[in-house]
């Protein structure tokens, strides 16, 4: 059991960093196909505040997708976000 825990941590996710669908508008990000990124009650969208602090954006929906349009590589974690982290 743990050899197949390991390997489905290897398994690469699909992030919205990478998907040419994924669109910011005010305070939010959201799918322009119209797929629900968060299962909680709303509109489905995603706060930008995950986005500025460059937390990790691989939901569900995303990783099966059929219209999933990988744009390029994914960004680095330390090229993610503009907010900076304050030093403890």
């Amino acid at each position: 059991m743990a050899g197949r825990e390991a390997a489905m941590k290897e398994i690469k996710k699909r992030t919205l960093y990478e998907c040419a669908h994924a669109r910011v508008k005010g305070e939010s990000i959201y799918c322009c196909k119209g797929y629900q990124l968060h299962p909680r009650p709303g509109d489905g969208h995603v706060d930008i505040s995950r986005l500025a602090k460059g937390q990790r954006l691989a939901f569900k929906p995303c990783q099966d997708c059929l219209d999933f349009d990988c744009m390029g590589p994914p960004v680095s974690p330390e090229d993610r976000g503009w907010l900076k982290k304050e030093a403890k």
